[in-house]
C-alpha cells in the first residue's frame, strides 16, 4: 500500500533504488545490506517463510541450487535416501516437482551433503558435482562425483551397473561440502582427514564407466578444519579473490583458504590409480568470523560482497561483511537443527532447505 508519509514518493516500492519508506523522515530509502534476510528487527515475524516444496516423506534435504542451464529449475539433495528433488518454477502456481535417484546412489550419492553446478559441456550439457558423507562400508573409497543434469542421462541405468555418474575420484571419506571452481575442478570438505581436497576430473569417463587414470587430487590444510557428524560444512569458492570460504562447523568459525598459496609436497596413498595425488604444504587459512559468534555454521554463500551463513544449532541466518563484521541476522523460528544449505534465486531471494521437515522455503521480507 502507498504510504502518504513518504514525501518523495507515496509509493516507494515503485522506486527500484529507494523502495523503503522511512516514516519519521518521510524519505524513500535504499534497501540495507543483507536485506535478503529481512530489514527489520531480525525476528521470525520480520519475514515470511514461504514453502515452495513440501513432502510427507522424510528425506533430510542438505542443499539446493538452481540449474544454470534452466534458471527456474531448483535441485535439492537429500541425505536420507541419496535422491534429488527437481522443482520446476518453485513458488509459482504451476510449480512441479519430481524425485530422481541414481541406480547406484548407494555409492555415488551416499548421504550427499551438498550440490555444486559446474561446467556446461557439449556432450552432457550442464554438469554438477556432489560427494558422499560416508566411508563406503569401511574401506574409505569415497570422494567427489560428477553428473549430468540432462534428464536423458542422469539417474538412467548403464550396462555395467555403475549408475549414471560421469566420473568419481575417491580420496575424501565423510565429505561434508563441495564447491565448483572451473571446468571439472571442485573443492571438497574432507571431514575424515580434516582437510580441504581439490579434485580435477579432467576428462570425464562417460556415464557408468570407471577409468580414473587422469584424475588429479591435491590435499590442502591437513588437520585445519573440523566437521561434526550429520552436519553439512558447506564451501564457497570466490573467483573474485581466489579464496575458498569455509563453514568450519567443528571449529565454530568461518574461515578462508588462499587457494594460490602453498607448495606441492609429497604424494599420499589411495585406492585407485590417478595421475596425481599430492599434499599441498603451507597453504594459508585464516579466520574470517572467529569462534564465539556461531555455534554450528553449515551453509555458506557470498552474494553482493557479503557472506551469508546458516547456523544449524540456532536455526539463524547471519550476514557478515568480508572482514567478518556482523551486518544482520535472522531468527527463522524453526527448530534447532533445521538449517543447512541455501541459495539465491534469479529473483534475488533466498531459498533454503529445512532438514527436519524436508520442506524448501523462500524468504520474503516484510515490506
Amino acid at each position: 500500500m502507498p504510504d502518504p508519509s513518504c514525501k518523495a514518493d507515496p509509493d516507494c516500492a515503485s522506486t527500484a533504488d529507494t523502495p523503503l519508506c522511512d516514516v519519521p523522515s518521510g524519505e524513500c530509502l535504499a534497501l540495507p545490506p543483507g536485506h535478503e534476510i529481512g530489514w527489520k528487527d531480525g525476528s521470525a515475524e520480520s519475514v515470511w517463510l514461504v514453502p515452495v516444496y513440501e513432502t510427507a516423506t522424510p528425506r533430510q534435504p542438505t542443499d539446493l541450487a538452481f540449474n544454470p542451464a534452466k534458471p527456474t529449475e531448483l535441485w535439492v539433495t537429500n541425505r536420507k535416501d541419496g535422491s534429488v528433488i527437481i522443482i520446476q518454477n518453485p513458488g509459482a502456481p504451476d510449480a512441479k516437482a519430481v524425485r530422481r535417484k541414481d541406480p547406484a546412489a548407494d555409492h555415488f550419492m551416499n548421504r550427499p551433503p551438498a550440490i555444486a553446478f559446474g561446467a556446461m559441456t557439449e556432450q552432457w550439457g550442464q554438469t554438477w558435482g556432489t560427494c558422499g558423507d560416508g566411508d563406503n562400508g569401511g574401506n574409505d573409497f569415497m570422494g567427489a562425483a560428477l553428473f549430468s543434469a540432462d534428464s536423458a542421462v542422469f539417474a538412467k541405468p548403464t550396462p555395467e551397473g555403475l549408475g549414471s555418474h560421469l566420473d568419481m575420484l575417491h580420496s575424501t571419506s565423510f565429505c561434508r561440502g563441495i564447491a565448483h571452481v572451473e571446468r571439472n575442478v571442485y573443492w571438497t570438505f574432507n571431514s575424515d582427514k580434516k582437510s580441504l581436497d581439490l579434485y580435477d576430473f579432467q576428462e570425464d569417463h562417460g556415464p557408468g564407466n570407471d577409468d580414473h587414470a587422469d584424475g588429479i587430487i591435491f590435499r590442502y590444510a591437513l588437520g585445519k578444519v573440523l566437521g561434526i557428524d550429520g552436519v553439512p560444512s558447506h564451501l564457497f569458492y570466490s573467483s573474485d579473490d581466489l579464496h575458498l570460504y569455509i563453514a568450519d562447523t567443528g571449529h565454530k568459525r568461518i574461515a578462508k583458504l588462499d587457494t594460490k598459496s602453498g607448495t606441492v609436497g609429497k604424494s599420499f596413498g589411495g585406492l585407485e590409480p590417478v595421475e596425481t595425488r599430492k599434499l599441498v604444504d603451507g597453504a594459508v587459512i585464516v579466520d574470517v568470523v572467529p569462534p564465539g559468534t556461531l555455534e554450528e555454521p553449515s551453509g555458506i554463500e557470498l552474494h553482493n560482497g557479503l557472506i551469508y551463513v546458516t547456523d544449524r544449532a540456532t536455526s539463524r541466518f547471519h550476514v557478515f561483511d568480508l572482514a567478518g563484521k556482523s551486518v544482520r541476522h535472522l531468527d527463522t523460528g524453526l527448530p534447532a537443527g533445521s538449517l543447512a544449505g541455501f541459495t539465491f534465486g534469479s529473483d534475488g531471494k533466498i531459498y533454503f532447505v529445512d532438514y527436519i521437515s524436508s520442506r524448501v522455503y523462500r524468504i520474503d521480507p516484510h515490506s
